[in-house]
């Protein structure tokens, strides 16, 4: 799978529109770490509050991940 691919987890309806950081790492390859460590530098996707838990939107985070992508010397 290339990266600027959705996982097929992903593009089924079924799926739930929010997920936890813990989920992150399975959904996205990124880890439940890097997550706190980006929220705290307010570098981060958005993110909501569900009581002591954060969540993402799909939506949201898929935007973000996609919004600066690394230019090579090649382009």
């Amino acid at each position: 799978m290339y990266k600027h691919e959705l996982p097929s987890k992903l593009s089924d309806d079924s799926q739930p529109i929010f997920f936890r950081r813990t989920e992150a790492k399975k959904l996205f390859g990124i880890s439940p770490r890097q997550l706190e460590n980006l929220a705290m530098e307010r570098k981060g996707p958005p993110y909501y509050r569900c009581g002591k838990f954060a969540i993402y939107s799909v939506s949201d985070f898929v935007e973000w991940l996609t919004s600066n992508p690394v230019r090579t010397t090649d382009e």
